[in-house]
């Protein structure tokens, strides 16, 4: 199924995140995670400040489509947010076979701030027998706009489910725990713990301007980024710790970008930026 990136059997721990953020894409999907996706040990996966353009001639088209089971556990964080979607949902997980486990203290799915800009397609598609949040683990969801007007969740999640409304303060949704020191709620900022970064805290640095990661124990020393071109056809090398995309369009089915990390040197760090991208059919 069309999708503006896709990514095979995610296994992210140890501090370990994938940022998908500021980005333009259209297609039937936004961000496709095939396969079973694991995060633990303060991993990260991120989706967020994106415009997504769904398809019409599909049932389901979601910025984020989960197609198989995902497992959070030991500090470990699924967010989305910040993200604008029309003619589409913002998180999809359909099949019954698939579940959503969460566990451990700092665990967390945030499903916050994000804008869908028509009821045409349901906000969020999942199927609430199986999920499974342990306690201290939570499910957050909170001021979410569906055109200008605040989210009802009655029906969409389950009753163990963290919701709050706009206005008001949630430490997961405005943190991320596993960097912060402390939460001002009057304020609703963050205080972060020395080496994590923004006013969430994150485990790396946000940058405005064009300029391509630190090296970091390369495997093949190119640590550079593709930079403000249109790309038809490519198939990226798996064997690179460093994978770099900004102001980058993406146009066609030639141009989906597909990660198979069990193919990749995961003995080395490994870096995947995308910012300032268009992904389109």
């Amino acid at each position: 199924m069309e999708s503006a990136v896709c990514f095979y059997a995610v296994d992210l721990r140890n501090g370990g995140y994938l940022d998908v953020e500021n980005n333009t894409m259209s297609s039937v999907n936004g961000v496709y995670l095939y396969g079973g996706t694991t995060v633990s040990s303060a991993g990260l996966l991120r989706v967020a400040d994106c415009e997504f353009v769904g398809s019409t001639d599909f049932f389901d088209s979601p910025l984020l489509y989960l197609d198989g089971s995902l497992a959070l556990q030991g500090g470990a964080q699924l967010r989305v947010e910040g993200n604008s979607v029309s003619t589409a949902s913002v998180l999809v997980m359909t099949s019954a076979q698939h579940k959503i486990e969460l566990s451990g203290d700092g665990t967390a799915v945030v499903l916050a701030h994000n804008r869908q800009v028509e009821d045409s397609y349901p906000f969020s598609d999942l199927a609430p027998p199986n999920m499974v949040v342990v306690p201290p683990a939570r499910f957050v969801v909170g001021c979410n706009l569906q055109g200008d007007e605040e989210l009802s969740y009655d029906g969409l999640f389950p009753d163990d489910v963290v919701v709050f409304r706009c206005g008001t303060c949630n430490d997961d949704a405005a943190c991320y725990m596993p960097g912060t020191e402390s939460v001002d709620r009057g304020s609703c900022s963050c205080s972060c713990k020395d080496g994590w970064h923004g006013a969430s805290c994150l485990p790396f640095e946000l940058f405005d301007t064009v300029m391509p990661p630190v090296a970091e124990r390369a495997v093949d020393g190119d640590t550079s980024c593709v930079v403000n071109q249109t790309l038809k056809n490519l198939t990226p090398n798996m064997w690179k710790t460093h994978h770099c995309y900004m102001g980058v369009t993406f146009s066609g089915v030639g141009a989906v970008l597909t990660f198979f990390l069990d193919s990749m040197p995961l003995h080395f760090p490994i870096n995947i930026t995308f910012t300032r991208c268009t992904f389109s059919e």
